[in-house]
This record gives C-alpha cells, structure tokens and sequence, in this order.
C-alpha cells in the first residue's frame, strides 16, 4: 500500500479533525504540522488533542515545515483578506505552498475562482503546474455538500430543471472566534448587515455557480439575500445571553436565475438555541426537479454539535490520493476520481 506524507497546516477545528484522521489511516504518514498558537508549539500533533503520540512536534517556522519531504498541505489556516475584502493574501499563501512543490487541499474557499476571480486561478493555476503539483479546494461547504452531493444525486436524473441545497447550523454551543461575525444579541439596527451578506455570499455562492455550470445552465443573473432575525425571548448559548428582541439567526439565499425563474438555489442558515427559537428553521435537505419528476434527499448528522467540524475535514482528507496522482493545475473534486474513505 502506498503511503502519502501529510503536513497539516492551520490546527484549529478542522485541523484537529483532520490530525486524527491522519492518525488513524494506514496509508496516511503525519510529517508535518504547523500553527502560531504558543500553547500548541513545541508539543506533540496527536497528545495536544487528546490523541496520543503522533511524532510530529507542532511547529510555527512556516519554511521549515515546508522543506519536509511531503506529498501534501492540508492548509487550514483562517481566511485572509484584502481591505477590498478580497482572497489575494490566502491566494499567494496557497503559492507559496505550491512553490515548495507540494500538493494542496484546502477547506479556504478560493474555490470554483475560474468564474469568480480569474485572476486568482490564474496565479493558482500557474503557480501549480511550473512547480510540477496540484491545488484543491475542498470542504463540506464549499465542496462536498453544496456542489458535490446534488450532483452526483443529479446524475440519475434525465434532466434536472431545478436544483435547492438547504443547510444551516446552530452555533450555540460554539465557542469559535469567528461566530462573533453574526452579532448574536446586537441590535439588529445597529448591525453591518451589508458587510456580513457580502462576507458569507463570497464565502459559499462559488457552490452555486459550479452547479450551474455543471448543468448547463446559463444564468442571467445571481440574487443573493440576506434575512435577520431576533429572538422572541431572552436565549443563553454558551457564549452569554441574547437579549429579546436582538440578533438570534440569519437567512442567506443564493439563486442562480435563469428566465426570471430560480434555477440553482443554496439556502443556509446560522442561527442559536434552535431547540427553542424555530425560526429560521434549519434543513439539510437537497430537492431537485426535472425528469422523471421530484427527488428529495435529507441528510441527518451532518454537522453534530460534538464534532461538528469531522464532515470539513474528511473530503479533504479522502481526496489525497487523487489530487497527488492529479495532473497538476487547479483542480475541483469533481473532475477526479470519485471520493471515497481511504484506508
């Protein structure tokens, strides 16, 4: 069995997921890891998550770990972005990685950038095949749930005339950083919700466009909505409570329209306490329409609250193999071998 030497780059929750991952395939060999966190430097990859002794000390020294004979970068370093609010600085990151002539996979979502930011795949692109490697964008959104998914489910249809991804997630039990970008228990008339739409529709609307592609649709235009939503009663996540009659949920909707009508639509939702506040009700659902007629398909568990971030991780993950015997360039999942666990 060929073995692949994975260096994982970014150890926060989807670099934890993807540490054990590695940890446990047989064809998987952790040389690598690398993050700025002073607690995480200097200790053990595997025994600072509880995972035993994977002999891979935690390193910040970014070439160090770079000149490491490697197949591949896991890179799941936080998104950086330009003060347009541009994906440039994790873009020449991904370079820079592609420049030490490794493979990468990546949850960032520089991804479907041939119809987004065709400068960026151009530089990725280039990058990538003068150093003989390959770049992938991957993750369960954008990627696996949001592009992937509908359309292998698409592939038993004759035709599909219309295509809906729902999906959402309640962070009220998530401690994350970032979750402080939804203004849980703000004013809602004090909130930046322009900033916030143009944030998570550059982040996911790439699934839309892929799918469209891949359709053979030709849209004639791209609506994208954002819906804000307060809590009827005072709500207590883990991080504080949130007062009534404040931000408690928000609806994002990203349509594809072609003739007037919605043709590729994803939905999702973030919001806190659902268990308790039902509205924006949350679905992992994918309906599609066409010939023979109506398919849907529900898809429990896909984000538990306990290990929320293993879905993120495994497509990136599952995909090694095929990305390092990849022709190299700037590659989507879908046009290599089908994913599936790896041993």
């Amino acid at each position: 069995m060929k073995k692949y030497k994975v260096i994982v780059w970014g150890l926060g929750n989807v670099g934890r997921a993807a540490i054990r991952m590695v940890m446990e395939k047989e064809s998987l060999i952790l040389v690598g890891a690398i993050d700025l966190d002073p607690n995480k430097v200097g200790k053990d990859a595997g025994e600072i998550f509880g995972f035993g002794k994977s002999g891979v000390i935690v390193s910040n020294d970014v070439d160090k770990v770079f000149a490491t004979d490697a197949d591949v970068i896991l890179n799941y370093t936080p998104l950086v972005r330009d003060e347009k609010g541009g994906f440039t600085p994790s873009a020449i990151d991904m370079c820079k990685a592609l420049k030490a002539k490794k493979n990468v996979i990546t949850t960032i979502p520089i991804y479907y950038s041939q119809v987004l930011t065709p400068d960026l795949f151009k530089m990725i692109d280039d990058c990538a095949k003068e150093n003989g490697v390959t770049y992938l964008p991957s993750g369960l959104l954008p990627g696996a749930y949001a592009s992937y998914i509908p359309m292998v489910i698409s592939g038993i249809m004759g035709r599909v005339d219309k295509i809906l991804v729902e999906s959402g997630e309640d962070d009220q039990h998530n401690n994350s950083g970032w979750v402080k970008v939804f203004g849980y228990g703000v004013d809602p008339e004090k909130f930046p919700k322009d900033r916030l739409k143009a944030g998570i529709v550059s982040y996911y609307v790439s699934g839309v466009y892929e799918m469209g592609e891949r359709l053979g649709f030709k849209f004639d235009d791209v609506r994208n909505t954002h819906e804000i939503f307060t809590a009827p009663e005072d709500l207590h996540p883990v991080f504080g409570t949130v007062r009534k009659g404040t931000i408690c949920g928000h609806r994002f909707t990203m349509s594809g329209i072609v003739d007037g009508k919605e043709a590729v639509t994803l939905k999702y939702v973030h919001k806190i306490c659902d268990d308790v506040v039902k509205e924006p009700s949350i679905h992992d659902e994918i309906h599609i329409e066409g010939l023979p007629g109506n398919i849907d398909v529900e898809l429990k568990g896909m984000m538990p609250l306990d290990e929320s971030y293993v879905t993120s991780a495994a497509p990136t993950v599952n995909i090694i193999p095929a990305v390092v015997n990849a022709q190299p360039g700037y590659r989507q999942a879908m046009d290599l071998p089908v994913v599936i666990p790896i041993k």
